[in-house]
């Protein structure tokens, strides 16, 4: 009996040293997948998929924790932002069980993230709110204040993506960069704070280019572009293609095409070694513009061909990934108010069948009204080129002026806008009245009367139209960047023009070339 209960202790403790050495060798293999994270993303992520799953097998929750936090990341990365969503709901039960404040703080960042990429502005505010709450338990002050300058730095995109004004959006990439360099110089810690400071920088680059801030753009890519090639740290690859792209944009958007065409070469080689599509698609775009401004017609064929290609592969995988966070916004609502199992998998299972129905007629009927009113662009743009032009000019006997000035001004304001001085952008009522002759006065009320507008809306209706006109008739239009095309048009800045142009058409500028695109296709094909 004894010699049988000593084979059965030798067995027990042999199993639980057999766990211990395992859990030990997974622990490991986390270390050199977040080693591997920065130099080799690819290899990276297939250690991470690897350990998550021999993780689950074995029962070990603190591998399947850190493996799931390090999955995210890299799923982000490569904007794959469905597979982020699916395994956040995972690795916050996991967080919240093993009590740690770091990686569930971080697993609602990226969840936000993840949101606002998929257009889910409200989820992704809530998101963002539950990974700043969790920030103060964090026990590192580092960690702490590195989590902190992530957040804001998604704060900042999702300001940036509800088209907030842009002082908001720098307010948090301010804030971002100042809770940054609180971080010391530890070198356990350098390489992380050396990543926020790249981010921070970069993304204060984009808003200077928006803002047409191009000194301050060219300085903070340059200190972001500096800090990704210091030897001293491990820096994100993809990082480092990110500020090339920007460097080759910015040189584009200033006609530098001999540079942003170098940066372009630069970036694509560097993104070989990271697989980032995203970002490639990106680079494939201003190499094949800048190549077009070169008059080096082989090479931008060649990468314009490659652009559309990845365009339409991406387009397509959003596409199949788009209805999997709806499932989970309401799987995370049903949670709350149902503790009786049976009843939540009922619950979840009618709402996801009531919402996925009631959801399709929404989106359905949406697309129709857009294209209605697409179709309405397109309907009054031909009517407006095949109708003659009416001199006869009817006389409101209700304003003050003249009839010989009414006659006057009208026929000025015509040759005004056959002209196309409207594209100006240090366009006034001051200035224009100067040059028709007359006084402000004169020229206010005759737009409000004759064309039933104040003056403003009158010149943003000008401008609209002839952008409106130019993407119809010359499919180039169509391949240039949004911010391009309001600098086209007279606007000062992209995000007034596409607030703009939704208010006079209906549609965004983006779903208008989208369909041009589609209707080009389909009358060639």
């Amino acid at each position: 009996m004894k010699k049988f209960i000593f084979i059965i202790l030798c067995a027990f403790f042999g199993t639980i040293h057999g766990q211990l050495i395992s859990h030990s060798k997974i622990d490991n293999e986390i270390k050199t997948a977040k080693e591997l994270s920065s130099d080799q993303p690819a290899k990276s992520l297939q250690l991470s998929e690897e350990i998550y799953r021999i993780s689950k097998n074995e029962g070990y929750k603190k591998g399947m924790l850190e493996s799931g936090n390090l999955l995210m990341a890299k799923y982000y990365d490569l904007g794959n932002f469905k597979k982020v969503v699916e395994l956040s709901k995972a690795t916050e039960i996991l967080a919240i069980e093993l009590n740690d404040n770091e990686i569930l703080s971080n697993t609602y960042r990226l969840r936000a993230c993840s949101y606002t990429e998929l257009g889910f502005n409200d989820e992704s505010l809530k998101e963002f709110q539950k990974a700043l709450n969790i920030v103060p338990k964090i026990k590192s002050d580092n960690y702490k204040y590195y989590q902190e300058s992530l957040i804001y730095i998604g704060l900042a995109s999702y300001s940036a993506h509800i088209n907030a004004p842009v002082d908001s959006v720098v307010h948090y990439q301010r804030k971002s960069l100042e809770t940054i360099k609180k971080v010391n110089d530890r070198k356990d810690f350098s390489n992380k704070k050396n990543h926020s400071l790249i981010l921070a920088y970069i993304n204060l680059g984009k808003t200077s280019v928006a803002m047409q801030k191009t000194k301050d753009a060219e300085s903070f890519f340059s200190k972001a572009l500096e800090l990704c090639q210091n030897k001293t740290y491990k820096s994100n690859k993809n990082l480092e293609i990110a500020t090339l792209n920007e460097f080759a944009w910015l040189y584009y958007d200033q006609k530098r095409y001999r540079e942003s065409k170098s940066y372009a070469e630069k970036a694509e080689k560097l993104e070989k070694q990271a697989s980032s599509p995203y970002i490639r698609r990106d680079i494939y775009e201003v190499y094949f513009k800048s190549c077009v401004e070169l008059g080096e017609k082989e090479i931008s064929k060649k990468y314009m061909n490659l652009y559309t290609k990845l365009n339409d592969s991406l387009v397509n995988a959003e596409k199949k990934t788009i209805n999997t966070p709806v499932k989970q916004i309401v799987e995370a609502q049903s949670e709350i108010h149902n503790n009786n199992i049976q009843k939540i998998l009922i619950t979840i299972s009618a709402l996801i069948i009531m919402l996925s129905v009631a959801g399709w007629f929404f989106w359905k009927r949406k697309q129709q009204e857009l294209h209605s009113k697409y179709e309405l662009i397109i309907t009054n743009l031909k009517a407006s080129n095949t109708t003659a032009s009416n001199s006869n000019i009817a006389i409101d006997r209700s304003i003050n002026i003249t009839d010989e000035t009414i006659k006057t001004l009208l026929l000025k304001l015509e040759k005004f806008e056959k002209s196309q001085k409207f594209l100006k952008k240090d366009l006034s009522l001051t200035s224009l009245a100067n040059d028709l002759n007359t006084n402000t006065r004169y020229l206010s009320e005759i737009i409000k009367q004759y064309k039933e507008k104040s003056y403003n809306n009158y010149i943003n209706e000008l401008r609209i139209s002839y952008i409106i006109n130019k993407l119809c008739a010359d499919p180039i239009y169509r391949e240039y960047k949004i911010s391009y095309l309001a600098e086209v048009c007279g606007f000062s800045s992209r995000e007034v023009f596409a607030v703009t142009f939704k208010k006079e058409t209906g549609v965004t500028p983006s779903y208008f070339i989208n369909n041009l695109r589609k209707d080009n296709v389909i009358k060639h094909s």
